[in-house]
């Protein structure tokens, strides 16, 4: 994806979508269901993006915001009433270049999203190091429940963008915190802002008695 390109969106109240976060969906809007059966019989690729709902006017109802996300369709299934359920992977972030068309259904113009180099890798390690002891502690109370999702964590700890993403997809729920971490294209940066959520997640859940997330593990 060197050049701007025309994808599928679906646009989407508060959602706010990241690379690594698989998100489940029900399509049910006519306008969607078409999508899906053009997505499926081509490369299984769409969108799915927060509404701007400051940019909202009459010529734009829908407008995307700055940054989305692309995923790809990793399990689908058509129900007996013509809607699906279906499995997104988060791929990597674009940058919404304008809304193409709305119908049949919504497409952008999107262009890479380019994220910036670590300036301090040193720092990075630190923060990874916390990061991943805090999703530790946290994750601690659902047992095997919660093997997978601390082994992917784990797995990420060389990749510092991608750790963050599914982290944030995992124990984040603020949107505008979401978005902000969305739409940084600073490893660093977003480093800093999830091990600072993690920090006082953890210490709400220790102060209020409660395991973990309310008793959620997220998505990942």
């Amino acid at each position: 994806m060197g050049s701007p390109v025309i994808v599928p969106v679906m646009t989407l109240g508060n959602c706010v979508f990241f690379p690594q976060q698989l998100l489940p969906l029900r399509i049910f809007e006519p306008r969607y269901r078409k999508m899906l059966q053009e997505v499926l019989a081509g490369d299984r690729l769409f969108a799915v993006s927060q509404l701007d709902e400051e940019q909202v006017n009459a010529q734009n109802p829908e407008p995307p915001c700055a940054i989305t996300c692309i995923g790809r369709i990793q399990s689908h299934v058509e129900n007996a009433d013509g809607t699906s359920h279906l499995i997104l992977e988060g791929l990597r972030r674009a940058r919404v270049v304008r809304v193409e068309r709305t119908t049949p259904f919504p497409r952008l113009e999107i262009k890479p999203a380019i994220e910036e180099a670590l300036a301090e890798p040193m720092s990075a390690t630190r923060e990874i190091a916390r990061i991943l002891s805090l999703s530790e502690k946290m994750l601690s109370p659902f047992g095997e429940d919660a093997v997978l999702l601390l082994q992917r964590l784990q797995s990420l700890a060389n990749q510092p963008g991608a750790l963050t993403d599914a982290v944030a997809a995992s124990f984040v729920e603020r949107v505008a915190l979401r978005r902000q971490l969305l739409e940084c294209l600073s490893p660093e940066k977003r480093l800093g802002l999830v091990a600072e959520e993690l920090t006082q997640i953890y210490a709400m859940s220790r102060i209020e008695g409660q395991n973990g997330l309310d008793g959620k593990i997220g998505l990942n």
